[in-house]
């Protein structure tokens, strides 16, 4: 422990002498180039940030010997940022997006209980980024990991570690991207315990026409295989998978506002490549062959409408087949039918702002023993009624429902949100008043898949804040009151909680201070209550024009009620966050 805290602070105060000198050395260049090349215009222009943050936490539990409350992060952890961009003409750029952990130790997924990962699984990692992109006119060569969207049924969810190409000249497009979204990793029985997966090869490519605002033409196709030998002893819940996807994408813009788009995709999906081929299912070669767990299914959207100053209206469906998936969207949902009509409304002298789609969904469309509608609304309406005095009510309805295949009832998840906030503002000579407040109510009804009774989940949420801003000092305070009630089947959870908050400038405005209080009184069922008091602090110094100094820290105490067992049981959080973060910039600071 007292080695990883000895190196973090030894990479903290190397990190703060190197960006010192980098800083004395931009200025005294800075005035040698002011004084050598006055009308000479810089051809190199360094733009983005670097820094290095070390993060620290602590849990102490009462009794002694309790394990009710296990730690939510590293004891130790040190983060890397570096992603500047470099232009050295008009025509040609060099961004790198590096953002990575020293301590590569994940709470959950495959990589969870990991402590010595191998450099591929470092660089795969989710919680690591390591990317380049260098880019020449219409040319960019892409390294490392990406998180490439090619349209809304091929690829466009998952990052990969790779190499590829985006080419555009003048109204032609080309786009090729291979790589690794995971490496394979072993299971392990724990403890901890490691689930494992399978190492995923992908590929995509993109090829077709584009002008920018006008036009997109374009044939899609993606594809990820799993590398069965590549994790011993193999997880034991997860197969290995193989799919593609292909797809033609149509959008047409016009002047006057109009625009249509549409997408058709077909996917070729193998559940399990261990299966054996299947002669009658229909292959898609050269890019798969048909398992018997392989399953071909379509994929389709159409989009049309016309977008103002002042109102939008547009139409949408979209159709997912039960067969249809894609390994470039996971978790994207099959077997469904939308169609929604979308509007949006300026008015009243840009008081008034209106969002609203209104449709409907057909979940299970290719069984019709399960098949089910539900209706799809989200509307958020802001009125600004006076200076003092605006308004923002928000709907919102959400659902999943899919067959089942062990029951006759299928999944069924529905969520109804409605949310009201009046805003108040009151000017003075000194000070100015704002009152806030919120409701919302959300409703959530879930059917049980063994039984097919439906429960109910009912919160009600009320908060109340006000923030005085002082016209003639330097501190800021804000406070609130939120009250949270939540109502389940064996379960009726209350809490209220105060917060009350003080920001303040101080050192010449260099250094920024914010302290905060939070109370939460807490009740589950006719058991006693529960009591939680959270303290932070955060302080922002500005050691340079383009270096600062944050550090955060936050203590949490909470103490159960008659719940658990042992009564009285209660733990401690701390959490230390502080870093340096350098700021590129070779622009003349004005």
């Amino acid at each position: 422990m007292i080695k990883k805290i000895i190196a973090c602070s030894f990479f903290l105060c190397t990190f703060v002498a190197t960006a010192s000198a980098q800083e004395t050395t931009d200025s005294l260049l800075d005035k040698l180039k002011d004084k050598a090349k006055e009308k000479v215009k810089e051809k190199l222009n360094i733009s983005g940030t670097m820094g290095i943050t070390y993060e620290g936490y602590g849990l102490s539990r009462s009794p002694s010997g309790w394990t009710g409350y296990q730690p939510r992060r590293p004891w130790n952890q040190v983060r890397f940022i570096f992603t500047p961009t470099f232009k050295f003409s008009k025509n040609f750029s060099l961004p790198f997006n590096f953002n990575f952990a020293a301590i590569p130790t994940n709470f959950a997924g495959p990589y969870a209980g990991i402590k010595k990962p191998s450099f591929g699984q470092f660089i795969t990692n989710p919680m690591n980024s390591f990317g380049i992109n260098p880019k020449y006119k219409w040319a960019e060569l892409q390294l490392g990991t990406q998180y490439l969207k090619y349209s809304d049924l091929s690829t466009g969810d998952i990052g990969i570690f790779g190499i590829g190409v985006d080419l555009r000249p003048k109204t032609f497009l080309f786009k090729f991207f291979t790589g690794i979204s995971q490496q394979g990793i072993n299971y392990v029985a724990g403890p901890p315990v490691v689930t494992g997966a399978y190492k995923r090869k992908n590929w995509m490519a993109q090829i077709g026409t584009e002008k920018e605002g006008k036009y997109l033409f374009a044939l899609n196709i993606a594809k990820g295989k799993d590398v069965p030998t590549s994790a011993a002893p193999p997880p034991l819940t997860i197969r290995p998978q193989e799919g593609v996807v292909i797809s033609l994408v149509s959008d047409v813009y016009v002047e006057n506002g109009i625009y249509f788009k549409a997408e058709g995709a077909q996917s070729t999906f193998t559940k399990d490549v261990a299966t054996p081929l299947s002669p009658v299912l229909k292959s898609l070669k050269p890019f798969i062959e048909a398992h018997t767990s392989t399953l071909t299914d379509y994929a389709g959207q159409v989009a049309v409408g016309k977008k103002g100053k002042k109102f939008d209206l547009g139409v949408m469906v979209k159709y997912l087949g039960a067969g249809f998936q894609t390994i470039g969207y996971p978790f994207l949902q099959s077997d469904k039918l939308d169609y929604t009509l979308n509007t949006r409304i300026n008015a009243w002298k840009n008081k008034m702002n209106i969002v609203a789609s209104l449709g409907q969904r057909v979940n299970n469309v290719n069984n019709t023993a399960l098949k089910a509608k539900q209706f799809i609304g989200n509307l958020n309406w802001f009125t600004q009624f006076s200076d003092k005095f605006s308004l923002n009510v928000n709907y919102n309805n959400f659902g999943f429902q899919a067959a089942s295949s062990f029951n006759p009832y299928g999944i069924k998840n529905v969520s109804n949100d409605l949310g009201i906030n009046p805003t108040f503002t009151f000017t003075g000579k000194k000070i100015i008043h704002l009152i806030s407040m919120s409701y919302n109510y959300s409703k959530y009804d879930e059917r049980d898949v063994l039984t097919g009774l439906t429960t109910s989940n009912n919160t009600h949420t009320a908060l109340l804040t006000y923030v005085p801003t002082y016209l003639e000092k330097e501190i800021a305070p804000d406070f609130s009151i939120l009250y949270f009630y939540n109502d389940v089947p064996g379960a009726k959870i209350t809490l209220a909680t105060l917060s009350a908050a003080l920001s303040m400038q101080a050192v010449k405005k260099k250094m920024r201070l914010r302290g905060q209080l939070q109370y939460t009184l807490g009740k589950l069922n006719s058991f006693s209550n529960s009591n939680n008091l959270i303290a932070s602090c955060n302080i922002d110094y500005k050691l340079t024009k383009k270096l600062t100094w944050a550090t955060f820290l936050t203590t949490n105490y909470y103490k159960y009620g008659n719940e658990i067992i042992p009564n009285g049981a209660n733990y401690t959080e701390t959490t230390c966050r502080t870093g340096f973060q350098y700021r590129f910039d070779t622009k003349k600071q004005k």
